[in-house]
């Protein structure tokens, strides 16, 4: 792979990301400790960042499509580039894009506000047993990593009717936190790096993580996981970057360098733990052979469960 200094077609001056979410959730924070990242590694091309949430990220990916396919505009994304299709809210697929590069991954956790009726994840799949849409759980968007990772724990729990659970979508973290602290939703289902500063502060608490182990430090330390509640469920929510499909060799090789590189460098790690989430670099072509099919295959049938697979 060329080196990003040395690359003679690629890159221009200026290079832009479109973050799928709006500023302060998951998507946006990953985007702009990448933009670090790429600076603390002395990447010369500035990125800029556009912010456009809403709409499943539906909105973000078409932006992306609908530019001069030039490897100038990318998007950042999460799984939503896979289950948007799934579920039927865009008839764009995975075909569209070009797997340029897994940044980070991220586990799923349910939390709670501080105070809460609820202070285990095993009491909450008890009472949705007994009636499963007595419980309100906000996510922060459909579909998502966070609808999974409800109807998965409830599915394996024995919850009869899934499609009676009581799931409240946001535009987006954010405004999914909102609502839990104003006493909106029982239960929000998000990713860790979108809890740490609600932790942190006290207002809420985490009740399950969907680690495939016990995490040691941070705002999940010593939370059970589903594997704790003899759950085979591990969520590894990831995020990373997408071009148009037929994007030219040259960008594609461009930015999985200085991607490397900035994910490397130690600035996005420091940001990165600060956050709860973890630096996981891979490169487009591993990623969806690894990653994004497997997951594909496996979301449909979930979904398929629960009628929302196309």
């Amino acid at each position: 792979m060329p080196d990003v200094d040395r690359n003679e077609g690629f890159p221009p001056p200026r290079v832009t990301a479109i973050a799928a979410g709006s500023p302060g959730g998951g998507l946006d924070l990953t985007t702009r400790i990448t933009k670090d990242g790429l600076e603390d590694a002395d990447v010369d091309t500035f990125m800029s960042i556009e912010n456009m949430g809403g709409g499943g990220g539906n909105p973000a990916r078409a932006a992306v499509l609908q530019r001069e396919n030039d490897g100038t505009t990318v998007v950042v994304e999460s799984n939503r580039v896979l289950l948007s299709n799934i579920t039927g809210t865009t008839d764009m697929s995975i075909d569209d894009f070009t797997p340029i590069a897994q940044l980070t991954t991220d586990y799923e956790v349910w939390m709670v506000k501080a105070g809460s009726e609820y202070d285990s994840a095993e009491q909450v799949l008890e009472q949705l047993d007994e009636d499963p849409g007595s419980v309100d759980f906000g996510i922060g968007t459909v579909p998502s990593d966070d609808q999974l990772n409800v109807l998965r724990p409830a599915n394996e729990y024995g919850v009869d009717d899934l499609s009676s659970l009581n799931l409240v979508a946001f535009s987006d973290g954010g405004d999914l936190n909102n609502e839990l602290l104003g006493g909106r939703v029982d239960v929000a289902s998000t990713g860790m790096s979108e809890a740490v500063e609600l932790v942190e502060s006290g207002d809420v608490e985490i009740i399950a993580v969907s680690a495939p182990e016990p995490i040691e430090a941070g705002p999940g330390a010593g939370v059970p996981t589903w594997h704790d509640l003899d759950m085979d469920i591990t969520i590894n929510h990831w995020r990373g970057v997408f071009g148009p499909a037929d994007m030219p060799d040259d960008a594609v090789a461009w930015w999985r360098d200085a991607l490397k590189r900035g994910v490397d460098s130690d600035e996005f790690v420091g940001q990165a733990e600060a956050l709860g989430i973890n630096p996981a670099y891979m490169p487009g072509d591993e990623w969806l052979e690894a990653v994004i099919m497997p997951e594909e295959e496996e979301s449909r049938a979930v979904l398929g469960k629960v009628g929302l697979s196309q």
